[in-house]
């Protein structure tokens, strides 16, 4: 991909959420003052205490023992991905483990995992998810550490015992700087599958058989690959239906199936491409030349069980689609984009083929009422007197039930005590009370903490960082404040 050139210290990854072209930020600009005026949803905010942490993709759940389970990510070079938990009642965050110290893995000695890249299933009394790396060089594994230390040792899939409060190693990839980027469970045959980064292998482990398979690459040579012929971005969020059929989508825009029990299961879908899902279509929505992050593949999917069908996030346009398998369909529905020019009003960037300049996001559920949340990056919140921002956090709903007209809501921008902006997610969960929980980028504004937090991080803190200091929280969006 032609990139801007990174420092290395900076995961490339994780810099290019925050990077906007020229373009983006003048419509930013030009929205910014219809941003301020609209409806603000006061939220609420816990502090893990883990000034370090940098990072959540959506590994966040909420069990059925009424706890919400989140993970928070680290990029510092001696650091690693740590599991909490929340109570509701008792407005208690507890940290659970470190996964390095629960798997005996020195970080003075190896390269440590950074992040849990996964989502957290709940199975049995357990919490699956799988271990990934945070140290790189560019936009790749650092193989060689620069410390003498020895290359990240490979991803393992791991439980959580909620009862006991033990952890379990299940399984080592065992393949030195691969990482596990995303999985799924299928709890039919007690199946954890898995996608491997940056290479894109897809990875399978049976609870019963405790064996680890590899199914080889799903995605050409993954990210790992030399552009433009043999490079492309690996899915990050799996489709799976309660049959265990898997799905996942590549960067061109094809959909793969796992096919169990066969002798070559990995097949491609004929005739089905991503790139039939509108405003695609439109002769104004332009591809760049060159293999590109999230513009064709999906970026989140869920199965919903109302329809007997997947419902997804287009990455380039952020437009909803139904996908059928049975019937071998691909629906687009409706933009999931922020802009609209009041609260509770259908959006209207639905009339734009553009690429969201904001990105889509991985917060994406079903709620109540056969309906999807997602929170979506809007433009900016201006707060006088403050750093700038780049994104603000909206919380869009799109009603499935028999009644509705079909229009994305946008119930409004999420904004802490104190005024503090919620810039940047890509987690959701709803509680049973109907709580919406969120691990989220929350802006800091007092100065001895934002001191605290550069000198947590080190050298590894991120270069938007030096605009304005952020910490990782929990955020609760209160039923009644929506």
């Amino acid at each position: 991909m032609n990139t801007p050139s990174q420092k290395t210290r900076v995961p490339f990854l994780f810099l290019c959420l925050f990077m906007f072209t020229a373009l983006c930020a003048s419509w930013a600009t030009a929205w910014a003052t219809h941003v301020d005026a609209r409806q603000r949803i006061e939220v609420e905010l816990f502090d893990p205490g883990y000034l370090a942490g940098d990072s959540n993709y959506h590994s966040l759940t909420i069990a059925s023992d009424g706890n919400v389970y989140f993970t928070v990510n680290t990029h510092h070079p001696f650091g690693s991905a740590r599991l909490f938990r929340f109570n509701p009642e008792t407005e208690e965050v507890t940290l659970l483990g470190d996964v390095n110290t629960v798997l005996g893995e020195d970080v003075r000695k190896q390269v440590p995992h950074g992040k849990i890249h996964t989502p957290l299933f709940e199975h049995d009394g357990y919490l699956y998810f799988a271990t990934h790396t945070s140290y790189y060089d560019g936009n790749l594994p650092r193989m060689i550490p620069d410390d003498g230390r020895r290359p990240y040792p490979g991803g393992h899939f791991m439980r959580f015992n909620m009862e006991s409060g033990s952890f379990e190693d299940l399984a080592h990839l065992g393949l030195a700087s691969e990482g596990i980027i995303t999985m799924a469970l299928d709890p039919t045959s007690e199946t954890l599958y898995g996608l491997t980064w940056p290479t894109g292998l897809l990875i399978s482990y049976n609870l019963d058989e405790g064996q680890i398979r590899n199914w080889g690459a799903v995605h050409e040579r993954g990210e790992w690959g030399r552009l433009p012929e043999e490079w492309d971005f690996i899915c990050r969020r799996l489709g799976i239906d309660p049959e265990g059929n898997l799905y996942g989508a590549t960067d061109t825009g094809r959909i793969w199936h796992f096919e169990r029990g066969k002798q070559r299961p990995v097949n491609y879908l004929g005739g089905l491409t991503l790139d039939t899902v509108p405003p695609v279509r439109d002769g104004r929505f332009v591809y760049q030349s060159e293999p590109h992050f999230f513009w064709r593949n999906w970026r989140t999917i869920l199965w919903n069980p109302n329809t007997d069908s997947f419902w997804g996030l287009h990455g380039g346009s952020t437009q909803l689609f139904e996908f059928d398998p049975a019937a071998q369909t691909l629906r687009s529905v409706a933009s999931m984009r922020v802009g609209v020019t009041s609260p509770g009003q259908e959006s209207t960037s639905a009339d734009s083929p553009q690429r969201n300049p904001f990105r889509t996001q991985l917060g994406l559920t079903l709620g109540p009422g056969n309906t999807l949340y997602y929170l979506a990056h809007g433009p900016p919140l201006a707060i006088d007197g403050r750093r700038d921002v780049q994104t603000s956090v909206h919380l869009l709903t799109y009603p499935m039930d028999d009644s509705y007209s079909g229009d994305t809501l946008d119930h409004g921008v999420l904004v802490g005590p104190d005024n503090r902006r919620v810039f940047f997610t890509e987690s959701i969960a709803i509680h049973p009370n109907g709580d919406i929980y969120t691990v989220a980028w929350v802006e800091t504004v007092d100065e001895t903490r934002m001191a605290q937090i550069q000198q947590a991080r080190g050298a590894i803190a991120p270069d938007e960082t030096r605009d304005v200091i952020y910490e990782i929280q929990l955020v609760r969006i209160p039923a009644a404040a929506r």
